[in-house]
C-alpha cells in the first residue's frame, strides 16, 4: 500500500466498506457496521428523517480488515511476498498501533471509536446521509377549530360589552337619538343625549325628597291622570336649579346626564319636539335626570310611557328611595 500514508489508505478502505452498507471486523478491537434507522417523530410537528449510522459490536461481523488489506495488495501487485496474508497482518498491526490510544480508535477520514460509540467525521456523515439528518418541520393540516373560534368570539363579545360599559361610566354622555318611526323621521329635531349609567347608579346613594310634573295635555288621552305640582316645586322649577327626588315617588325618565349643561340642552331639544311636555331636571345621585312626568303610583307612569312611546321610545320608570 504505497503512494499515500498507510493510515489514510486503511481509513479509505474502512470507509468504502461501511459506506457500501457492509461490515468490517477489526481484529483485537471488534466490528463496525452500518444500520439504517427509520424516521422518528420527535414532537407533534418535528420528525427525524430516516438515516444511516455506524454502530460497534465486540463480536466478529463481516470481513476481516486484514483480509481486505491482503486483497487490495494482491490487486495492486504488492503481494510479491511468499505470504501476502502475513504482509497484510503486518500492515494492520502498524496501522492499529498508530490509530489506537487507550480507549480511543481513530479511523482517518471515517470517524472515532470511543468507549464503544462511533462518531463519524463530518465528511463521512455527508457520505452516509447525503440528504442530511437534521429534524424536519412538518406542516399541520389546516382544519376549522370550533373551540378556538368560540373562544375568540367570546373574547370579542366581552371586549365590546366592556367598552360599552366603560363609555357609559366615563362621565361623558353620548349624543345618541331615540329614533322615531319611519313616518315621523323627516321632521325629527336633533337627537337627545342618551342616558349614561342608568342602571349603574345605586339606588341607596340617591337623595330623598322630590317633585312631580304634569302629563302632557297635548298627546295624552283625557283619561290619563295629571299630577299636581306643589308651590314649593313650582318655585324650584322657576329658579332653574335641579330639584330633589321625593322618596316613594314614581318618575318617568327620558335621560340621565353627567352635567346640568347636557341635561339643559336635552330639555331644550325635547321642548322643540314636544312643546306640551313640562320636563324638569332632578338630582340623580351625582348625575342629573330629565323627567316629563311623575306620580305617586306606577300605573299612571306606565300609561304615560305607553301614550308617548311612538315619539319617545325608550322611556322608563324610576321609583325614588
Amino acid at each position: 500500500m504505497n503512494g499515500t500514508p498507510m493510515t489514510e489508505q486503511v481509513g479509505r478502505l474502512v470507509g468504502n466498506l461501511l459506506a457500501g452498507g457492509g461490515e468490517v471486523f477489526l481484529p483485537g478491537v471488534g466490528s463496525l457496521y452500518t444500520e439504517r434507522r427509520s424516521a422518528r417523530r420527535i414532537d407533534r410537528r418535528t420528525v427525524l428523517p430516516p438515516h444511516r449510522v455506524v454502530s460497534f459490536t465486540s463480536q466478529q461481523r463481516g470481513a476481516s480488515l486484514v483480509d481486505e488489506i491482503a486483497r487490495v495488495m494482491r490487486e495492486g501487485g504488492e503481494a510479491s511476498q511468499a505470504d501476502p496474508q502475513a504482509a497484510a497482518q503486518e500492515v494492520y498491526d502498524r496501522w492499529l498501533t498508530r490509530a489506537q490510544e487507550e480507549n480511543l480508535l481513530t479511523v482517518e477520514g471515517v470517524g472515532v471509536l470511543a468507549f464503544k460509540n462511533f462518531t463519524p467525521d463530518e465528511a463521512f456523515e455527508r457520505r452516509l446521509n447525503p440528504q442530511g439528518r437534521e429534524p424536519v418541520k412538518i406542516r399541520a393540516p389546516r382544519r376549522f377549530d370550533w373551540a378556538l373560534w368560540i373562544g375568540v368570539a367570546a373574547i370579542l363579545v366581552a371586549l365590546i360589552y366592556g367598552g360599552r360599559e366603560f363609555l357609559m361610566l366615563s362621565g361623558e354622555p353620548e349624543a345618541v337619538a331615540t329614533e322615531a318611526v319611519e313616518t315621523e323621521r323627516a321632521d325629527m329635531p336633533a337627537p337627545v343625549e342618551a342616558p349614561d349609567a342608568l342602571a349603574e347608579v345605586p339606588q341607596e346613594e340617591l337623595p330623598t325628597a322630590g317633585e312631580e310634573f304634569p302629563q302632557s295635555p297635548g298627546t295624552a288621552s283625557s283619561e290619563a291622570p295629571v299630577p299636581e305640582m306643589t308651590p314649593a316645586a313650582e318655585a324650584q322649577a322657576e329658579s332653574g336649579e335641579p330639584m330633589n327626588l321625593l322618596s316613594g315617588r314614581h318618575y318617568v325618565v327620558l335621560g340621565v346626564f353627567s352635567t346640568t349643561e347636557n341635561a339643559g340642552r336635552a330639555l331644550r331639544e325635547i321642548a322643540a319636539k314636544e312643546p306640551a311636555f313640562r320636563c324638569r331636571i332632578y338630582r340623580f345621585g351625582e348625575k342629573f335626570m330629565v323627567s316629563p312626568f311623575s306620580s305617586d303610583n306606577s300605573g299612571p307612569c306606565a300609561q304615560f310611557i305607553g301614550l308617548h312611546a311612538e315619539r319617545f321610545p325608550g322611556m322608563w320608570t324610576y321609583t325614588a328611595r
